[in-house]
């Protein structure tokens, strides 16, 4: 199969259109022919080949990445060995079933870790999702001449600056219950400007949550996940009791949800499942977040503008999206600040 036949296969896998993958393709090979023939470049000519194969480690809370990273290596037209987590990922087993034979046959799965080992091996280029400490023990594994793409751990937030329609808590409370949270795409706090009185706001988000709550109640959580944060529940419920600077909502006999308010800026990281920080926005975001910056992935902002991201790239965020498409990102996203398909080929010169 050519490119252009692969982006068509997995347009339909996908749900998306084949020129939107072929565009991908121009603007990080130069031309979306560039995996098919020589293409002129300069005084010469120039034509990539993909890395292959190329072993993709992913973790069960991220489906969408999984899909992601496997649809960029068939894009290519890379052989693809991809581990599971044990229990598997029913999302990305639904997606290879869509794919026609020729793509299929680009593909082998595994839930086994000693086979993954063995496909260390043999991988000419890595792509790890997970924790910092599975990316480190990963990476010691690999030769000096195999291509590494982490994407360890990694938090984002929110910032309001203004909410004159009054739909922020509904479009932030979208970002936090899908994937139940979990991820680095969803927001652990939420940055309210003072005018918008980020209290009143923590409010309205507890009403939202509550009401998305009924409608996509989560499913799935262990018993240590209730337990961090119930844990958590309580250090704030206790602290709320005789500290005004804190204020704490909750779902009522479950932990469904929780949203708490600090007037504290600096960030404070949330053990997933629905829990939020709601804080003042200060005047140096850029301090508050001084210890994270290394690990800042996403700021979904509100109202979105090119101007306003300007100013909150300079925070070290890699990706800034409109409130409400957090867990969504473009096709064309940089991930993690990445290329997703420059370092996964080589190039064959001529003239």
């Amino acid at each position: 199969m050519d490119t252009n036949k692969r982006a068509t296969a997995l347009s339909k896998a996908i749900g998306t259109q084949a020129e939107t993958l072929l565009e991908l393709v121009a603007k990080e090979l130069g031309h979306r022919d560039s995996l098919d023939r020589f293409i002129s470049y300069g005084d010469i000519y120039t034509r990539a080949h993909p890395i292959s194969p190329i072993l993709h480690i992913v973790s069960g809370n991220t489906p969408a990445a999984a899909i992601q990273t496997l649809t960029r290596g068939l894009l290519i037209g890379a052989f693809n060995q991809i581990k599971l987590p044990s229990g598997g990922i029913q999302e990305v087993e639904d997606f290879v079933g869509k794919l026609p034979s020729e793509l299929k046959s680009l593909i082998e799965i595994t839930r086994s870790r000693q086979t993954s080992t063995e496909w260390l091996r043999s991988a000419r280029a890595v792509i790890v999702f997970g924790s910092d400490e599975t990316v480190s023990e990963i990476e010691s594994k690999l030769f000096p001449s195999q291509i590494f793409i982490p994407h360890n751990h990694k938090v984002s937030i929110a910032v309001i600056d203004s909410d004159e329609n009054k739909e922020a808590a509904k479009l932030a409370a979208l970002d936090i219950t899908k994937y139940d949270q979990q991820g680095c795409l969803s927001p652990h706090d939420i940055y309210v400007h003072p005018k918008e009185q980020p209290r009143s706001f923590a409010a309205k988000l507890a009403d939202a949550l509550s009401e998305l709550n009924t409608k996509y109640p989560p499913t799935g959580r262990t018993i240590e996940e209730n337990i961090k944060i119930d844990d958590l529940r309580r250090s704030y419920s206790f602290r709320s009791s005789s500290d005004t600077s804190v204020q704490i909502w909750k779902s009522d006999s479950n932990t469904d949800w929780t949203v708490v308010y600090e007037e504290d800026p600096q960030f404070a990281a949330s053990p997933l499942g629905r829990f939020v920080f709601v804080k003042p926005l200060p005047n140096s975001l850029n301090d508050a977040l001084n210890i994270n910056k290394e690990h800042l992935s996403t700021i979904a902002l509100y109202p979105f503008s090119i101007k306003r991201a300007e100013t909150l790239s300079l925070c070290g965020a890699t990706r800034i999206c409109p409130l409400g498409s957090s867990q969504d990102p473009s096709i064309f996203w940089h991930h993690d600040g990445l290329q997703t398909l420059a370092p996964l080929v080589h190039w064959t010169d001529a003239g």
